[in-house]
């Protein structure tokens, strides 16, 4: 018998769907304006994909922190979480380039450095003592 709550029992079903269902949310208002656009569809779906990984990664460490909650699992999370802003940022920049800016800043930019903020959280996640 199907129960829905068996369908995220393994990480490899939960990962799948992630993935599946932003890229298929994401595609749609995101993709449409590039879809001839070869080169630039396939820049734009692997920032999707990214995202993906990014939000499984981060429920997997949010779980884990739930049931172990050390500060070793939540810089973990926090970085996790970084990386799907970061995407975020990186696709906007991908998909509509030059026409989003944040104050002064392009959307890239701030990927950048969301990118080091999570890299910070990684380093204080391995060098943390619990």
């Amino acid at each position: 018998m199907f129960r829905p709550q068996s369908l995220f029992e393994t990480r490899s079903t939960m990962l799948s769907i992630m993935i599946f269902s932003l890229v298929v949310a994401l595609s749609i208002p995101v993709m449409m304006p590039t879809l001839f656009q070869h080169y630039e569809s396939f820049h734009i779906l692997l920032h999707i994909v990214g995202i993906g990984f990014a939000s499984f990664l981060t429920a997997v460490a949010a779980i884990a922190y739930r049931k172990v909650r050390t500060k070793r699992l939540l810089f973990t999370t926090v970085a996790f979480g970084t990386f799907i802003l970061s995407e975020v940022f990186w696709l906007i920049d991908a998909a509509w380039e030059s026409k989003y800016y944040f104050w002064t800043f392009s959307s890239s930019e701030i990927g950048h450095v969301t990118v080091f903020f999570a890299l910070l959280m990684f380093a204080l996640s391995v060098f943390r003592r619990d």
